[in-house]
């Protein structure tokens, strides 16, 4: 993804358009993007209700446009069922799209070595976004739709900050320190929706950090992994969250009386006390 995505697409839409483009914007495909709908939610962790409706607007803003779909050259079923149900997408002719794809490509044939990379800077800072973390672990595993969207805000945020640390650390050697007022501009995103990803950020393992006084310095950024236990609440206050172990507690249970029920390991000794106890108390 790249910042400026933001200025444009709401965060689902950046999901998609970005994944599309990664693919529409390769010579070596054909420039060319053809998936089914199922892959895209595999691959992005959303509904397919979600990754049509994210199409569907993406070629009203003129970020994307269908292609033809080629003629069949084969009587095997199978291949003819999947052309019949792939998206066949390019890229619109949006100008923020033809500079994201242009400058994403530069980008992907000077990493493969195809070429050397250009020395002039480019408008779009691009970093990864490790969405495979939303993944589901076992069949019919799925998040609801406000989990959803704000562990894919998460993954986002945690793209730039992964990519902005790794570039500190080779460049800068400086500490990434960001305020909260810059992260709201460059993402479009309320500030209190920032200090929620954020604090979830941390809840998950995935940031550490210490508040400064108009800045938040974030000492470590840890690659993201599977997200499996989610996160216990939003919480739109900095510096109240701690990483999360996700250890159950086991609760004694008070009663109103005042005698404290015996825990699942008590001998029968202990609970016939507290029956006779609980007996005694009631009978007075």
């Amino acid at each position: 993804m790249s910042t400026g995505l933001f200025e444009y697409l709401s965060e689902t839409e950046a999901y998609v358009f970005s994944f599309v483009s990664y693919f529409a914007c390769d010579k070596q495909k054909g420039k060319l993007f053809k998936r089914s709908t199922i892959s895209l939610c595999n691959n992005l962790g959303y509904s397919p209700n979600t990754i049509r409706s994210a199409i569907n607007s993406l070629v009203e803003k003129k970020f994307l446009e269908h292609a033809e779909k080629p003629a069949n050259t084969t009587n095997n079923l199978k291949y003819s069922y999947i052309e019949e149900v792939s998206h066949h997408l390019t890229i619109g002719t949006h100008e923020f799209a033809k500079e994201f794809s242009s400058e994403l490509a530069e980008l992907l044939y000077g990493l493969r070595g195809a070429k050397k990379l250009t020395k002039r800077p480019l408008k779009n800072v691009f970093f990864k976004v490790y969405v495979t973390a939303l993944q589901a672990s076992k069949k019919g595993e799925k998040w609801k739709r406000n989990q959803s969207r704000h562990l894919h805000k998460v993954l986002v945020l945690h793209g730039f900050l992964h990519n902005k640390s790794k570039w500190n650390d080779k460049y800068v050697k400086t500490s990434l320190a960001l305020s909260v007022p810059y992260l709201s501009t460059m993402m479009q995103w309320s500030r209190s929706t920032v200090r929620r990803v954020i604090n979830t950020l941390v809840e998950l393992g995935f940031v550490s950090l210490k508040l400064d006084t108009k800045r938040v310095v974030f000492t470590r950024v840890k690659m993201a992994e599977k997200v499996r236990a989610g996160y216990t609440a939003l919480r739109s206050t900095l510096g109240k969250v701690q990483y999360a172990t996700f250890i159950p507690t086991q609760v004694t249970k008070v009663r109103n009386d005042g005698l404290k029920r015996p825990g699942a390991s008590a001998t029968p000794a202990e609970h016939s006390a507290f029956l006779a106890a609980m007996k005694s108390k009631h009978s007075c």
